[in-house]
């Protein structure tokens, strides 16, 4: 019986070419669709899957509640780590993370890597795969741990434990044992390396042991047992920040800060691992939260749409089968007989679409993956977990799209069917579904032009320095910093394509190097808590950035002093008590500088964030430069780009060149972003595209349906016009209602978005007029063939009834 409804669903689908390639091709579409996004979205939710029992490993964070809002940093003091492993016996392994780039030299062979900074029990921690070497490998100081990659550069081989490299760190060589050889990073890590240090090796530890003023790093930690309760932990966590953050708690209290619900002043929290690589921390890391979720939620509406048009498309056609499913009534068959053979052709033709649909993803993968800078692929569907899921999802899109209209056109009236006159009253259901269909499709075109907007102001709004005409270069490793920073000045100023130098710290935006950090600290002024981020910089950065000086002066180099004097910008200014108090002042923090001169505030951070207070330093003691900054004439910028990278090759010859165009490095701080809109734009185009392929099905069905009353009107002298119109009301009833539905879940939606950055656009009403009209042109546009040829066609045909 099996045999036979698979071969007459067969020459059934075959009758029906027309019918049964928009059916397919609608649903193939918009599986490849769900494919990309539901591997895109499996990617996201995978990452630091493979670390064993990750449920017992979280990070450290603090949170305090100043006065405009709630402060949450993952970003600690050095004091920090011992203090909990001798404090908390419930924690197992503690370990400090800090960022670092490194150059490791064999013999003439000298490559940067980048390095992390960390304590013993990292290795304990974490599960990386340790090609060779255990997880005691960085019990002594003197010891590396690398991975495979580093280890096939350098040595040719994987297998080197015992052998010796040369570090270049601080500003020298140093001998390291190798100890443990970890395989590559896996893609969906969130810590990526390609070495290990222990933590005691980074820059101005000692100064910082006992700094809780100091932040500049992360800790991890993993339990004995039991997963992170980041609440249980908090409450426990009390009596040591009492004791160790008493100094800290006072001040805020003094300066009026709140406190959070268990009337603290500063708490302690656990963030579990499982949330770390999309979280709303400072240390900007991963996407947001809420990505891989939107993603599944656009496949899962692009699905509802293709099965929508399913029901729609198999009821449209149901009248040109009222004889067939007449005759086999007549002949004995069932109810039961007529769905199964109606379901096996749904069947059929899910399973042809959902072929096609994986083919097509596989198809469009590698642009993709090149489009959305992703390395994702179709052998991910093939775990058992995955297959499963598609087997499922196939069933359910044969039950829900096929099963309706094969119950529906199985119990027909048998005499009516006959007379091909039976009639589905499901008008009902079909209308639903089309507005729920153009809803979705509103709500992502809103989504489109508000994202886009959103992006658009991010990159044209001021941000108080000057991005166009500048190159930011990373001086690397294995250079002496401010070395290099003299060298460029002196091969620079005699090329007339330049017109500045400069350097600090830290980038602005992230560069090609993928570098966006700050450094941050507190002290007390005149009795009041005041913190503020550190930047160390040059002579000539307000010039080169076009920074605008309000106060006083900048550091000039006829003033040795300079040295031991700081700008500060206007938030710093006023949390010092404004300008005309703080200019010419001493503050409390390294060397207890003198401030000459307050700057304009400039976002130094990403628009997510207001300006906070910034303080500027010369002195090359705190902090080394990082970065070159060289502002260029305007007449060729790409040949300046090559004559500097030429240039700085000549100064570094080891060095990896990573120059990038400022203004380009401010746009790569909106990735997720850029990545999100290019999702919901595609995902918009597809909704729409299917959707308008349910209208030409809904079309179809109620113009076959009132064939015989068009005619009459023609007889009684109807125009094509008014016929147009007549049949397009009802359509444009459904696309004003979809519209309705759709304005307040996309208002609601996009404001809980923009509510993620402290510079937004304000959602505009000419928006939703503007998502309203081209929905309803496309609309138009999809059934203007239909109703032109119903309005067009001969009366005499319509109401011939033999």
């Amino acid at each position: 019986m099996i045999k036979n409804y698979i071969k007459i669903a067969f020459r059934s689908l075959l009758k029906t070419k027309a019918l049964s390639a928009i059916h397919i091709f609608g649903l193939a579409v918009a599986i490849a669709a769900s494919t990309l996004l539901y591997l895109t979205a499996m990617f996201e939710l995978s990452f630091d899957n493979f670390h064993k029992n990750r449920e017992q490993v979280g990070l450290i964070y603090t949170e305090s509640h100043p006065q405009n809002g709630v402060r949450r940093s993952a970003t600690v003091s050095t004091p920090l780590a011992p203090l909990l492993k001798s404090s908390f016996p419930e924690m197992e392994y503690v370990s400090r993370y800090m960022n670092s780039g490194i150059i490791l030299r064999n013999g003439d062979k000298q490559l940067e890597a980048s390095n992390k900074y960390v304590d013993a029990d990292f290795l304990s921690i974490f599960s990386f795969t340790m090609l060779h070497g255990n997880v005691a490998a960085l019990n002594d100081l003197n010891n590396v741990v690398i991975d495979e990659s580093m280890a096939d550069n350098l040595f040719g081989s994987s297998n080197i434990v015992g052998k010796q490299v040369e570090v270049y760190q601080n500003g020298r060589w140093e001998s390291k044992n190798i100890t443990a050889v970890i395989s590559k990073n896996p893609k969906n890590s969130s810590l990526t390396f390609n070495t290990l240090l222990r933590f005691e090796h980074k820059p101005n530890y000692q100064a910082t042991i006992d700094n809780w003023s100091h932040e500049d790093h992360n800790i991890f930690v993993k339990l004995k047992s039991g997963a992170i309760n980041d609440e249980a932990f908090t409450q426990k966590a009390k009596a040591f920040v009492d004791l160790y953050y008493k100094e800290e708690s006072d001040m805020r209290k003094r300066d009026g800060w709140g406190t959070d619900k268990n009337g603290a002043y500063v708490a302690l929290h656990l963030l579990p691992l499982a949330k770390y690589h999309r979280n709303d921390l400072d240390i900007g890391q991963g996407s947001a939260p809420i990505f891989p979720w939107i993603l599944l939620i656009i496949a899962g509406l692009i699905l509802f749409i293709a099965c929508s048009n399913f029901i729609n498309l198999s009821l449209a056609n149901s009248f040109a089968r009222n004889r067939e499913i007449g005759t086999r009534k007549t002949l004995g068959g069932t109810t039961l007989q007529l769905m199964l053979q109606l379901w096996t052709e749904s069947f059929l033709l899910c399973l042809l679409a959902t072929c096609i649909g994986i083919g097509l993803a596989w198809v469009l993968l590698a642009q993709y993956n090149a489009i959305m800078n992703y390395s994702l692929s179709i052998s991910q569907l093939l775990s058992p977990v995955n297959l499963a899921f598609f087997s499922l999802t196939l069933l359910l899109l044969t039950l829900l799209s096929g099963g309706y209209p094969a119950w529906r056109i199985a119990k027909a009236n048998i005499i009516q069917t006959l007379k091909g006159k039976a009639s589905i009253k499901s008008s009902g259901l079909r209308n639903s579904l089309t507005v729920l269909q153009f809803s979705i499709a509103i709500v992502l075109i809103l989504a489109t032009i508000i994202i886009s907007f959103q992006l658009r102001y991010i990159a044209d709004r001021p941000l108080g320095f000057d991005k166009t005409e500048v190159i930011s270069i990373p001086i690397g490793e294995g250079i002496d910093h401010e070395n290099a920073l003299q060298q460029m000045r002196v091969a620079l100023a005699a090329q007339p394509w330049v017109k500045s130098v400069s350097a600090s710290d830290m980038n602005l935006g992230r560069g090609r190097d993928g570098s966006m950090s700050t450094s941050r600290m507190g002290f007390d002024f005149e009795g009041k808590q005041v913190y503020t981020n550190f930047m160390r910089i040059d002579f000539d950065y307000l010039e080169t950035l076009g920074i605008k000086l309000l106060e006083g002066r900048d550091f000039d180099r006829s003033h040795p002093s300079d040295t031991a004097s700081v700008i500060i910008n206007t938030q710093m200014a006023a949390q010092l008590g404004g300008a005309d108090k703080v200019l010419g002042k001493t503050i409390e923090i390294d060397g207890n500088p003198q401030v000459i001169g307050i700057i304009d505030d400039f976002n130094f951070q990403d628009l997510r964030r207001k300006v906070e207070p910034l303080t500027l330093s010369i002195n090359p003691n705190i902090f080394s430069v990082s970065y070159l900054f060289v502002r260029v004439k305007t007449d060729n910028l790409s040949e300046s780009m090559t004559k500097l990278e030429a240039i700085w090759k000549k100064i570094n010859p080891k060095a990896n060149i990573a120059a990038s165009y400022l203004d380009e490095n401010t746009q790569n701080m909106y990735r997720d972003e850029q990545r999100f809109v290019q999702i919901v734009v595609s995902g918009a185009v597809v909704a729409i595209a299917i959707s308008c392929l349910g209208l030409f099905a809904l079309a179809l069905l109620m113009i076959n349906k009132r064939i015989k009353e068009i005619g009459i009107r023609k007889v009684l002298g109807s125009s094509v016009m008014q016929i147009v119109v007549l049949l397009s009301k009802e359509f444009m009833k459904l696309m004003l209602l979809a519209f309705v539905l759709a304005c307040p879940l996309a208002w609601w939606m996009m404001n809980a978005w923009l509510r993620g950055f402290a510079y937004r656009i304000d959602i505009q009403w000419w928006m939703f007029v503007a998502a309203g009209l081209l929905t309803i042109g496309i609309a138009l546009t999809t059934i203007a063939w239909q109703t032109l040829r119903a309005a067009t066609s001969n009366p005499v045909d319509s109401l011939r009834d033999e």
